[in-house]
């Protein structure tokens, strides 16, 4: 007897795409520089901290945004798979390209979730040798994830690790989140990102900044630098100046440039 074969679902065509999306590395990889906050973009760009990996997937009929691919990643169970594809993949490629040979103590942000610090695709991660020192790499946890899955004791001995081997810490999207201020002080981190629905057009929001001069005043007493997402315009420039946070990242000074392999005659 013959049975017509069953079609897949949009969600096992979905899970078929990012499998081989992984397995083919069809991601391309840009960075971002993180440049000192500075109403000059030349002078900002030749005294760039560092820049931030980012790793877009190759669309599909069934991933038309790296948004959708991403919110898939994380509602399936994939994220620590896929951070960890990604960072790695992200590193080797920054590690033979003109950027980092043109500028060999840059400081490189990679984002990960912080369940993906618990995983053992982490633990397979770390057992590797990196092509970059972890001194050099800032590990950019993304607060909207929140801690509430986590005991307090095992997040601050899981970040202390990650100090003792090197690594910094950066909180991502800050504003974005369930945990807020107490991210922070959980984590300690060495950086907090503002995110960039906080920064636009900012000065034309009282509110936004008083919260900003507060809070930057905090972090510099508890000596954490300060990365000013988003900005695009110099009106954002201008009112961050007056606050004394240290580093900016966003189109006013670099657009996103794909990382390509540094070609040697």
């Amino acid at each position: 007897m013959f049975f017509p074969r069953r079609e897949k679902s949009k969600c096992e065509l979905r899970m078929q795409d990012l499998d081989f999306t992984l397995k083919d590395q069809r991601f391309t990889t840009f960075q971002q520089a993180i440049v000192p906050l500075s109403s000059s973009i030349v002078e900002a760009m030749t005294t760039a901290y560092g820049c931030e990996l980012l790793n877009r997937p190759q669309l599909t009929d069934n991933f038309a945004s790296t948004d959708q691919f991403y919110a898939f990643v994380g509602a399936h169970g994939k994220s620590a798979q896929v951070d960890t594809h990604t960072a790695t993949l992200g590193i080797q490629r920054y590690a033979s390209s003109r950027f980092h040979a043109d500028h060999p103590a840059h400081r490189v942000f990679i984002n990960v979730h912080l369940s993906t610090l618990f995983s053992e695709d982490w633990d397979r991660f770390l057992a590797k040798s990196l092509i970059i020192s972890p001194s050099q790499i800032v590990l950019e946890i993304a607060e909207r994830e929140g801690l509430d899955a986590y005991r307090e004791h095992d997040v601050v001995t899981k970040m202390d690790a990650m100090r003792a081997l090197g690594f910094q810490i950066a909180v991502d999207d800050l504003g974005m989140g369930y945990s807020g201020l107490y991210t922070l002080a959980t984590v300690h981190p060495h950086f907090v990102k503002i995110d960039r629905k906080l920064v636009r057009f900012i000065e034309q929001d009282s509110y936004r900044q008083h919260m900003m001069h507060a809070l930057i005043a905090y972090w510099h007493k508890e000596k954490v630098q300060v990365i000013v997402e988003g900005i695009e315009r110099q009106e954002e420039v201008d009112f961050f100046l007056t606050t004394g946070a240290a580093y900016a990242q966003g189109y006013y000074y670099h657009r996103p440039q794909s990382v390509e392999p540094l070609l040697v005659p």
